[in-house]
């Protein structure tokens, strides 16, 4: 019995010792979205908010004001952030980040706004984000449905020439766009040309938009009918929309000294 006690001791850090037949009681509270094996736990980002969520904002605007936000600095920044970042966060980056690579003619932060998107696992935020509109739009760059015809060899031409551009290779992007297009033109009556955009049509970013119209993204993520983007503005909009979003989920403190009955939702 004299051993036991001290072993008992030394291993109440990791779990409380059985006694007399009684139920063991965890010495610190369990993170139960771990599931029971914490050493197989998926990567879930925290619901949040938390405090360096305001730090990610306020580099983003920083950055956005200084036109540096496609830059190769900036995205290294914000791998980093989206990593650190809570599911309330994320799911306010998703899409402005998108948004503002495809603006920018940036494959590299349009990545950026998909990684964010793909760490939100709760419902109320991508709702409140409008999150699956990224998704998809991450989903139409890179795959599309298998076809024959000159829909489908164009749409695939120009879903090749993203990953040209990705791949940091402009002047090989542009042309095989270009034959997409001619080929879209001549072979496809049913995809015309992209809807008005704030994208200039000299720019790569057109490129991007001509790929998100023809694989069918939602007109959102290429910016159809609307002015240029203000990303930072975005992101503060999405974000005060999460908060309120979870904010039903989060328990709020009872006062000192009383007690309430439970409340029906």
């Amino acid at each position: 019995m004299s051993k036991f006690i001290p072993l008992c001791t030394a291993f109440a850090l990791g779990a409380a010792c059985a006694h007399d037949g009684a139920p063991a009681q965890a010495a610190h509270e369990r993170n139960w979205e771990q599931g029971l094996d914490s050493e197989h736990a998926p990567q879930i980002a925290p619901l949040g908010p938390l405090e360096n969520d305001q730090f990610a904002y306020d580099f983003i605007r920083r950055r956005e004001r200084e036109h540096a936000l496609g830059t190769k600095a900036t995205a290294a920044d914000l791998d980093e952030i989206i990593n650190n970042s809570s599911q309330v966060l994320a799911s306010a980056l998703a899409l402005p980040l998108f948004r503002a690579g495809v603006y920018l003619g940036s494959p590299r932060l349009i990545e950026k706004g998909c990684t964010a998107g793909q760490r939100v696992t709760n419902s109320a935020l991508r709702a409140s984000g409008n999150v699956e509109a990224a998704l998809q739009g991450c989903a139409a760059l890179t795959s599309g449905k298998a076809s024959n015809d000159g829909c489908g060899e164009g749409q695939a031409k120009l879903r090749d020439a993203y990953a040209q551009l990705a791949g940091e290779k402009p002047q090989d992007a542009g042309h095989t766009a270009a034959d997409a297009v001619r080929m879209l033109r001549d072979r496809c009556s049913k995809i015309g040309a992209p809807l008005r955009s704030p994208v200039d049509p000299s720019t790569r970013g057109f490129l991007i938009v001509w790929v998100l119209h023809a694989n069918d993204a939602p007109p959102v993520t290429f910016l159809a009918g609307e002015t240029a983007p203000s990303t930072a503005e975005a992101i503060n909009d999405a974000f005060l929309r999460g908060v309120q979003a979870v904010r039903p989920l989060t328990p709020q403190p009872l006062p000192r000294g009383e007690v309430h009955a439970e409340r029906s939702p």
